[in-house]
């Protein structure tokens, strides 16, 4: 019911003093991360700011180059977002106004009357709700989930259907500032969503608007990752976040299962796409927070790795290792195959914040020299996963969207990265090379993997 051309966000954000990541980042770069040329580009930019949260004294000691106020921010505000193009709407909310604009974006998307859509408008402006109304337009639907099976969807977003009960993870089909995302359908009932589980809190993984949409009853609940401390690195306590929304969250620990349904969700470690692989822990409560899941039904079991790897804290190999002593092998382990070299992947342009300058500078000698390991799993961590956990197959996901149908030609969301399916063949090769058993399996947004007496099928849907 909500046009599709235009962004909405309902988002609460972190005060970071203004501090512009992605220009200082690429300041550093051009000046080798040389101490002294360091040290002046931080003054400068520390000048520019309300208040001085910069601190180019760490080019000197070595330590962190913004202050705690960055790293541990304590304010957050509200903000909702209309835009169409260059005009845009947005206002700062009190907390308390929160359950208002979430029950218009469950009302928006749950019903086919306009009426209903403009009686919940909670805005003055009557002319932004008459340019955001647009009758549903025919075209490409997401498949009617019929059975037991693994549905895919846009991006990270699968639906997990059990013979009872649906499981939506990851949904973002509103978070218009992706790359065709505007081109991803909205037919799924939301009668069919019986939970939804949340991984991480990166844009393309986490929208407020989008799980609303999706969740028919405020009961129903939101799973999410636990967040001892708010960082630069997890902007917001998810929780929090959902229960100011009016919904029901649940916040279980790593190593807890959560039962909706007839579906057990075994709360997994989340390791990898942090700034660093190896060497020094983060600060305590410095991290991006998050959960992988291991998603148990009566017909079939799934891994869902996301972007997951290794970091300092552990890897992802042995976290499945003991998932598969403790539940006997996965049917299916599923990872996105995209490698970040942090802290210098662009899309993370803050990450460099979270680690001390002397450090960073090890980091970047590394990275000149083709040396820096990717935080993310890459073929050959998804392959150790694979092994570990004793998984009959491998389905990619999490390499973004080119529309229902469509093979991903470009696992970088139009970066120039390579094709699903060479990924695809790389892996072959490489269990091929290890004598391992997984099969990897082709398919794409709008498929559905069905696996019944440990054999998969994958049925095509548009």
């Amino acid at each position: 019911m909500l046009s599709p051309n235009f962004v909405v966000d309902l988002v609460s954000l972190p005060d970071l003093g203004g501090v512009k990541f992605g220009d200082l980042l690429n300041g550093m770069i051009r000046a080798n991360l040389d101490p002294q040329a360091t040290r002046e580009l931080f003054e400068r930019a520390n000048k520019l700011l309300p208040q001085p949260v910069l601190r180019p004294k760490g080019a000197e000691d070595g330590g962190f180059l913004v202050e705690d106020s960055v790293l541990f921010p304590e304010k957050s505000t509200w903000w909702v977002v209309f835009q169409d193009g260059e005009e845009r709407l947005s206002s700062e909310l009190p907390e308390e106004a929160v359950p208002v604009v979430a029950e218009f974006f469950r009302t928006a998307t749950h019903t086919s009357d306009p009426r209903k859509v403009r009686e919940a408008w909670p805005f003055d402006d009557e002319a932004w709700i008459e340019r955001l109304v647009e009758a549903p337009q025919p075209g490409l639907q997401w498949p009617e989930p019929d059975g037991p099976g693994i549905y895919r969807r846009e991006h990270a977003s699968l639906l997990i259907r059990s013979r009872t009960t649906g499981l939506l993870v990851d949904p973002v089909g509103m978070q218009r500032r992706l790359l065709n995302i505007r081109g991803a359908p909205n037919n799924l009932r939301p009668e069919l969503v019986d939970a939804v589980a949340i991984t991480h809190s990166h844009v393309d993984h986490w929208h407020v608007p989008s799980f609303l949409a999706h969740l028919a009853r405020r009961e129903l609940p939101v799973i999410v990752p636990r967040v001892p401390r708010v960082s630069l690195l997890t902007f917001q306590d998810f929780a929090a976040t959902v229960r100011a929304c009016g919904q029901s969250v649940q916040a279980a620990a790593w190593g807890e299962t959560v039962k909706v349904g007839d579906i057990e969700i075994d709360i997994l470690p989340f390791y990898g796409e942090q700034p660093t692989r190896e060497g020094p822990r983060l600060r305590e409560g410095l991290r991006s927070w998050g959960n992988c899941y291991r998603i148990n039904t009566e017909d079939f079991s799934c891994v869902l790795l996301v972007d997951s790897g290794a970091d300092p804290e552990g890897g992802m190999a042995e976290v499945l290792a003991e998932s598969c002593r403790r539940r006997g092998p996965a049917d299916v382990v599923m990872c996105c195959q995209r490698e970040f070299q942090s802290p210098f992947f662009g899309g993370l342009n803050h990450y460099w914040a979270a680690v001390p300058f002397e450090q960073l500078r090890g980091l970047y000698r590394q990275y000149q020299q083709g040396q820096l390991k990717n935080t993310t799993a890459g073929i050959d961590g998804a392959v150790e996963a694979c092994a570990a956990a004793q998984a009959r197959y491998f389905l990619p996901y999490a390499n973004g969207f080119e529309g229902v149908g469509h093979i991903i030609t470009d696992i970088g969301w139009g970066e120039g990265e390579p094709s699903e399916a060479s990924r695809n063949v790389l892996m072959r090769e490489e269990f091929a090379r290890r004598g391992l058993q997984t099969q990897v399996l082709e398919w794409n947004p709008g498929d559905v993997a069905r696996l019944s007496g440990g054999q998969a099928k994958i049925s095509q849907g548009r």
